[in-house]
């Protein structure tokens, strides 16, 4: 049994566990950990980052994209508490972040005697925006509380879990074994269940699935398209569930809702129509969430089937019929297992007639007709940028016009993990969750959609991106403003303007000085031309798309 310190055993578990990039900020509570990770420059990349938040955001869009764990790395203090907005970004979207930080030395710990960075109950803190939370006061302790934190990623939900070590405890030795990598199964639904369900499915008649995130999270996209075609039904998703399954698969209905009281142009939405006219609804990997369902018209089902990781996200707004709680992937291979040997009464997807199927065709053409009439310069920008990039291309997002009446909408995804906005919706996601998922995929095309607002929450990232040669290419739409605030204010504020108006630098000459590419473009087909040679660069390339009258007038 060898000895070493507690912070070598930290950092040797992490590579047992096959972690190969941390994200973080280096700090005098965290030399220990850095003098071990110096050893393993070889195994393990370390990305600096500028600020504590983007470090979580960047493992958060390592995380969303590779779906393996993101880890960050903070001091204690003001380093853990600047990280918070990150990790509460990864909890709401159940994203498996693992943030480890320092504390006071132990004999100082929650004693209130005015050490260094001290801060007041921050493992309590850090509990807000965690599943988990635990503080290691003996040096062989640390290689269990690594691995207690991948089982249970692997078996549970998959939201942040914070490890919290005192600086001096990094420096303390032990006898340590090394634990091998965590190996937990991803949990199944009760069998029962999964033949009700499938009971259900097979003689539901006009069958519909909603897709969330809990598919990108488990994998589960192959396994939910097997699943639609079987049963020839149409699948909305959420927004953070879009490409769960490919958006121009003839099953696919695009996202449901949008934001309260947001119905484009104020028509009737077919896709709400459409939706609440279904018989059963099958919901996999999304907790049918006030803001994403019930604020959106989303009426009780005559039928509901609930997959889900977490029993809590079942019920809030919608009875159940049916829980079937289990990772998404799992649930959705037994589902599709015990409809194999399901006839079908004749009914179901339109198998007698072909009338359902046809119905889903008419569907899914009215949908897009209702975005061409409600949002045209919207649907036009996003075509043409999705004609542009690969068909695998990952986009991040933030919170913005350009995202919510643009990327949301009309941006069609076509691959698993290939979409990627904020689920709590704070601002500032963008920029760093694109360079997370630039580190973690560095082969794909990786296309941040942002505004000119959120942008500067975490500018200096591009910083970052020069440093380690991330190469995402970032579509500033800059409207001087806080473009979606504004439109609230003109659509429902009778044009009463106030604290909306931003005076932003130049952003292609600020590129520039951090070693990126810069270019300013002020029409489509000139935006089309710069992300065409933007996606050939050789480092990270900000495009500066005017918008002067607004996303939506923008041509």
């Amino acid at each position: 049994m060898p000895r070493m310190t507690a912070a070598r055993a930290l950092v040797e578990s992490l590579r047992e566990q096959g972690v190969d990039t941390i994200f973080g900020i280096i700090s005098s509570h965290t030399m220990e950990i850095f003098d071990a990770l110096y050893d393993h420059q070889d195994a393990i990349r370390f990305i600096s980052t500028r600020h504590e938040q983007a470090a979580a955001m960047m493992a958060d869009g390592y995380a969303r994209v590779t779906g393996k764990p993101g880890v960050c790395l903070t001091s204690t203090g003001p380093g853990a508490a600047n990280s918070m907005g990150g990790l509460g970004e990864a909890y709401t979207a159940s994203s498996p972040v693992l943030t480890i930080t320092s504390s006071a030395e132990e004999q100082l710990y929650e004693r209130g005697l005015g050490t260094m960075h001290e801060t007041k109950n921050q493992l309590d803190m850090l509990s807000t925006v965690t599943q988990h939370s635990v503080h290691i006061s003996r040096p062989e302790a640390a290689p269990e509380q690594v691995r207690e934190a991948f089982a249970l990623f692997q078996g549970g939900c998959q939201r942040p879990i914070a490890i919290e070590i005192p600086s001096d405890v990094q420096g303390q030795e032990a006898d340590m074994t090394i634990a091998g990598p965590a190996r937990k199964a991803a949990p199944a639904a009760d069998p029962a269940a999964v033949e009700a369900s499938a009971e259900i499915l097979a003689a539901g008649g006009r069958v519909g699935v909603m897709a969330g995130a809990g598919i990108h999270r488990s994998g589960a996209g192959r396994e939910l398209t097997r699943l639609a075609e079987r049963l020839g039904a149409p699948v909305f998703t959420t927004a953070n569930g879009k490409g769960a399954i490919p958006e121009d698969h003839a099953l696919s209905l695009g996202m449901y809702g949008g934001e309260y009281n947001f119905p484009p142009g104020g028509l009737e939405d077919p896709r709400q129509t459409f939706a609440n006219s279904l018989d059963v609804l099958l919901v996999a990997g999304s907790s049918l969430s006030y803001f994403r369902a019930k604020s959106q018209g989303l009426r009780q089902p005559p039928q509901l089937i609930h997959v889900d990781i977490d029993a809590a996200a079942m019920d809030k707004w919608y009875e159940t019929t049916v829980r079937l709680v289990g990772d998404a992937r799992t649930v959705l291979k037994e589902l599709n297992a015990a409809l194999e040997n399901k006839p079908s009464n004749g009914q179901n997807a339109g198998k007698k007639d072909g009338s359902y199927a046809e119905e889903v065709r008419a569907v899914r053409e009215k949908i897009r007709a209702y975005k061409r009439k409600t949002m045209p310069n919207e649907t036009r920008i996003m075509e043409a940028i999705r004609a542009v990039a690969a068909r695998d291309a990952v986009f991040v997002g933030d919170v913005g016009v350009c995202n919510h009446r643009g990327a949301n909408y009309c941006l069609d995804i076509c691959e698993e993990r290939s979409y990627l906005i904020p689920a709590w919706g704070g601002l500032g996601f963008g920029l760093p969750a694109a360079a997370g998922a630039k580190a973690g995929v560095p082969d794909r095309q990786v296309i941040c959609i942002v505004g000119d607002g959120g942008f500067q929450f975490n500018i200096q990232e591009l910083g970052t991106c020069v440093q380690y040669g991330l190469r995402p290419v970032v579509l500033i739409f800059n409207d001087d403003a806080w473009g979606l605030l504004r439109y609230y204010q003109q659509s429902r504020g009778n044009g009463r303007y106030i604290a909306s108006d931003l005076r932003n630098p130049d952003f292609t000459r600020l590129a520039e000085a951090y070693g990126a590419c810069g270019v300013q473009v002020t029409s489509l087909p000139e935006m089309v031309q710069a992300l065409e040679r933007a996606l050939e660069a050789e480092t990270v390339s900000v495009i500066d798309v005017k918008t002067p009258h607004g996303f939506a007038n923008f041509e």
